[in-house]
């Protein structure tokens, strides 16, 4: 059979099975686009694996896979061997580096992904050992961490090759009960949001209120800015915090986007936000100059909202020995890919 001709079958075959796929996983309408992403042949293969679009993982740490690839056109490669003793991590945006959590509440790490795979570890002096929440700065070089046993605020900069302790603020210099951390690229601008919807400035001279809203589902900063966006699921509004450090202002952006119940994910990456939860298969997007809503249905209910490599392109879904699904917001309408081991890519072939 001649290449194009099993190209050709390939991608037949894959956007069958990625239909009958989201068949199960609760009808309705179809995402704007879905397509199965393979290794074609051994040439094909060779240039997909020069390019890493990222990892897929789950955040106990018990496997991470890189995604060979690109965009649409992708697999998962093998299991990677972390260091020893690392119990638990979480990713930084565009997937260069990672938190890690190690054994016998050890302190925390960084580990650089920069290549292919990771490279040594690093710890963090003083840094808490169990996070209950960490919010990484759009660039990643920063984060901001909170440890309810420990009762801390911390924030670590100079990641992922330097990290260094620059601040940590105990629970009496807090105003309330954390529910989210945000962090800017500045790595000092740093906002927490309560549990009672009250969103603060953490500054040097105190606490600050700077917005209240009726049921804070996430903040977030834009990259390169201290404009930070907020999340209400009260109305599913997206409004825009401006001048965080200086003269706050909010300017609401968006409504309508309900039924976000969960976990809620929310990323930007100062063009468009994305934004879902762990309770519902939709996904919005907002354009954050023509102020435009897109509502997406995904063929899974999503398990995180992580950036990949490629600016615009977010892991949506992965369990090891399952295929992975990301979304593209960089295609007009949005994508949403289906990525298989391997494994399953060779199995279409010999079909």
């Amino acid at each position: 059979m001649c290449r194009n001709a099993r190209i050709g079958i390939v991608l037949l075959v894959a956007m069958v099975l990625a239909a009958m796929n989201f068949a199960c996983g609760g009808g309705g309408l179809p995402p704007s686009h879905i397509v199965q992403s393979s290794q074609v042949d051994g040439s094909v293969s060779q240039s997909l694996q020069a390019a890493i679009l990222g990892f897929v993982y789950v955040p106990d740490a018990s496997e991470v896979r890189p995604i060979n690839g690109i965009s649409g056109a992708s697999t998962q490669g093998l299991p990677l061997v972390l260091p020893t003793g690392v119990t638990g991590i979480s990713f930084a945006p565009g997937q260069e580096s990672a938190i890690v959590e190690r054994a016998n509440g050890a302190s925390l790490g960084v580990i650089s992904f920069q290549g292919a795979g990771p490279g040594a570890f690093m710890p963090i002096p003083g840094g808490v050992a169990q996070p209950n929440i960490l919010a990484f700065s759009p660039n990643g070089a920063s984060v901001a961490l909170y440890s309810a046993s420990e009762g801390q605020v911390q924030v670590v900069a100079g990641l992922p090759d330097q990290p260094q302790l620059t601040r940590t603020l105990a629970s009496g210099e807090l105003p309330d009960t954390v529910q989210a951390l945000a962090i800017a690229d500045d790595g000092l601008t740093l906002l927490e949001g309560t549990v009672h919807g009250a969103v603060y400035l953490l500054s040097a001279g105190g606490p600050q209120l700077v917005e209240s809203v009726s049921d804070l589902g996430g903040i977030v900063f834009n990259p390169k800015s201290n404009n930070a966006l907020i999340f209400d699921r009260s109305g599913g509004t997206l409004s825009l915090l401006q001048n965080v450090s200086t003269l706050p202002a909010n300017r609401p952006l968006a409504g309508g986007m309900t039924g976000l119940g969960g976990t809620i994910g929310l990323q930007s990456n100062g063009r468009s936000a994305v934004i879902a939860s762990t309770s519902t298969n939709h996904l919005w997007e907002v354009d954050l100059q023509s102020l435009q809503v897109q509502e997406l249905q995904l063929p899974t209910t999503p398990l995180m909202l992580t950036p990949l490599r490629t600016s615009g392109d977010y892991l949506l879904f992965w369990q090891p020995g399952q295929l992975a699904w990301i979304v593209d917001t960089n295609q007009p309408k949005g994508a949403v890919y289906l990525v298989p081991a391997a494994a399953q890519a060779q199995s279409l072939l010999a079909r």
